[in-house]
């Protein structure tokens, strides 16, 4: 990450340099920033608490917050698999189903990208255009949320069919995925506040928007890089797409905007890694 943060500032630093001599990081904004950061995980992770029971298996919040956080460390190897790799075989040490741990883990993804893409939709309207087709989408992509719990058991099957393992057929409450789409709905909004923060905190005066822009550039940002196959983390994808969105939404010059799209991935990384070092080490 750091040798990507070092790569990426040299490659800009005629742009980029005269502001580093002049930043003054405003923890007033950062603090906060990062405390809304650990709320968005507390939710995410209580959301696949409640998707989980649909399997008949229960965790408490304290060693699922363990699983979640340590597996999720896999998401830093290419290849988008090994974060549920590591979550089944953390699950089957507490001795539940690895494939429950892993299929809800699916499933509350799923339900993270479609909220995820309905909120872009929202907030970034104004950059989409077409407001009608937006509202249509926006209204296909509730009608699936509203519909999830009596399709996604019949996926869970089919997804054993095709890996040539039976897989029980999970009876997923409707209030588990409604409390998973509201769960994560509140994330990404907490994660627009957050970003927003954080940029007042590394630009001061020179940030500038609206939070609904704010909760577009950084969900769209997320989303781009997560669903890259490839790259680890979404390295590179979130920080381009992120900096691109910020110059579109007159959020930010293109120097402050590639500034803050560098800034952002070093101090998500570290939210990520802090809580997964006190675990490690307990």
């Amino acid at each position: 990450m750091l040798f990507f943060a070092f790569t990426a500032l040299a490659g800009q630093w005629n742009q980029v340099g005269a502001r580093l001599l002049h930043i003054q990081f405003g923890w007033e904004h950062i603090v906060p920033a990062t405390a809304l950061i650990f709320v968005t995980y507390a939710l995410l992770i209580e959301g696949w608490r409640r998707i989980l029971s649909g399997w008949h298996s229960h965790l408490a919040f304290r060693p699922a917050a363990r699983i979640w956080f340590l597996s999720n460390l896999g998401k830093y190897v290419p290849g988008n698999i090994w974060s549920l790799t590591a979550m089944g075989v953390m699950a089957r040490e507490r001795g539940i189903s690895g494939i429950a741990a892993a299929g809800s883990s699916i499933i509350m993804q799923a339900v993270s990208l479609v909220t995820g893409t309905a909120i872009v939709m929202v907030t970034g309207a104004k950059l989409l255009g077409e407001p009608l087709l937006v509202g249509v989408a926006v209204m296909l992509l509730l009608l699936g949320l509203v519909t999830a719990p009596r399709f996604l058991p019949r996926l869970a099957v089919w997804a054993g069919n095709l890996s040539g393992r039976e897989i029980a057929t999970p009876v997923i409450p409707a209030t588990g995925i409604w409390t998973a789409a509201v769960a994560s709905t509140a994330s990404w909004i907490l994660y627009g506040l957050a970003f927003q923060l954080f940029v007042r905190g590394l630009l001061g005066s020179a940030a500038a928007g609206e939070i609904s822009s704010y909760i577009a550039v950084y969900t769209a940002a997320y989303i781009l890089g997560f669903i890259s196959p490839i790259a680890p983390a979404g390295l590179g994808v979130r920080e381009i797409t992120l900096a691109a969105f910020m110059t579109q939404l007159g959020l930010a010059n293109e120097a402050d905007a590639a500034l803050v799209a560098i800034a952002a991935r070093l101090w998500l990384t570290v939210a990520e890694l802090v809580p997964s070092g006190i675990y490690i080490a307990f």
